[in-house]
């Protein structure tokens, strides 16, 4: 299922195989144990959802987002959990996740411009592998009254 043209939300869930150390922007180099991450943001620009969420999964891009220099350092994109959303931002999620035991291992990353007060966007899982992950952030979406949607994300 390709995701919409419309505005959302989205997760992106992603593999740190072992632990990498990477420059991410202005935060500096960050250090990432293995594991399963999540990572939230929104699209509301052009392209919606589709844009946004074939941008993440694409090996070659201009770094420009914390996301994008984790993802060009080692680790990848498993799975995205998207919803339509016109209104509210992604930090609606955070607390959900926090609440299930989400860690934010990097201040500041992601929520630069957050107006919610967010730590970070980006929370590390409590419960180790990613399909369990999902299933976690699954459920959050539909705590938000949001109507999630899977993409997995084919391995290459």
């Amino acid at each position: 299922m390709k995701p919409p043209e419309a505005p959302g939300l989205y997760a992106l869930i992603i593999e740190v195989p072992s632990t990498i150390g990477a420059k991410i922007g202005s935060l500096g180099v960050k250090r990432f144990t293995a594991g399963c991450y999540v990572y939230l943001g929104s699209a509301k620009g052009p392209g919606g959802l589709a844009a946004r969420i074939s941008r993440h999964v694409s090996r070659e891009k201009k770094l420009r987002w914390h996301i994008d220099y984790l993802l060009t350092s080692g680790a990848s994109v498993h799975a995205v959990v998207y919803a339509e959303e016109h209104v509210r931002p992604e930090c609606i999620l955070t607390p959900l996740l926090e609440e299930l035991g989400f860690t934010h291992p990097v201040e500041g990353f992601g929520s630069s411009d957050c107006r919610r007060g967010c730590r970070s966007h980006l929370l590390k899982c409590p419960c180790g592998g990613c399909s369990r992950c999902l299933e976690e952030v699954v459920e959050a979406f539909k705590k938000a009254d949001l109507e999630p949607r899977v993409l997995q994300i084919a391995r290459k």
